[in-house]
């Protein structure tokens, strides 16, 4: 199915969903870049992204669980990973909230254990939110008047060592077409010379 959608230029690496929800694929142009997978599991894949003649970017993929006992572990495993040799980007459904200023309808957000536990893993880490353009909030309800809810729960953060490197970090959230989430596109755009790349969650 993956193949037939992607065609031959591309190769890819999945997690399959679990019923209706969940699910994670990650692909890559095999004759621009090779990407190692060091570690998947239901909320993450992280790999090693080496672009061809380029520097190595470590990637994390997520797609964070709502149960935040469950988050959990995809923080201390996401910990493993981390490294001030090698620039990280960890992006895609994080599933959880930081701010009240990132809710909209629905309950009051409050500052509970989940919004803890996130903030503290990105505190720790020494990791930055990547500057981005587009909607604000990334995920509706799709329900209308007083039920309709608006969040964001997908982000792109970054270690010191991609936010201090000499690229130009942008992300763009496009439009929500066939999901309730609205599609990550993250440009890494170099000072000299200007290159464009893109890394899509």
């Amino acid at each position: 199915m993956i193949n037939t959608l992607i065609g031959e230029e591309c190769n890819f690496f999945h997690v399959p969903s679990e019923g209706l929800s969940g699910g994670i694929v990650v692909l890559w142009k095999h004759k621009m870049a090779d990407f190692n997978v060091l570690e998947a599991s239901s909320q993450m894949v992280v790999g090693d992204l080496k672009v061809a003649n380029k520097d190595t970017w470590r990637i994390a993929t997520k797609y964070g669980s709502k149960d935040v006992y469950i988050r959990r572990n995809l923080w201390e495993r996401l910990e493993q990973h981390m490294s001030k040799e090698i620039p990280m980007i960890i992006g895609g459904d994080f599933n959880c909230l930081l701010s009240k200023e990132e809710k909209k309808g629905g309950r009051n957000f409050m500052f509970s254990l989940g919004p803890k536990e996130m903030k503290s893993f990105i505190s720790c880490n020494d990791l930055h939110e990547v500057t981005s353009i587009g909607p604000k909030y990334t995920w509706c309800n799709n329900k209308k008047g007083a039920e309709r809810i608006l969040e964001k729960l997908d982000r792109c953060i970054v270690n010191a060592t991609a936010f201090n490197s000499s690229h130009q970090l942008l992300v763009r959230y496009l439009a929500r077409i066939a999901s309730d989430h609205n599609p990550i596109l993250l440009n890494l755009l170099e000072f000299n010379p200007t290159i464009r790349k893109d890394i899509r969650f």
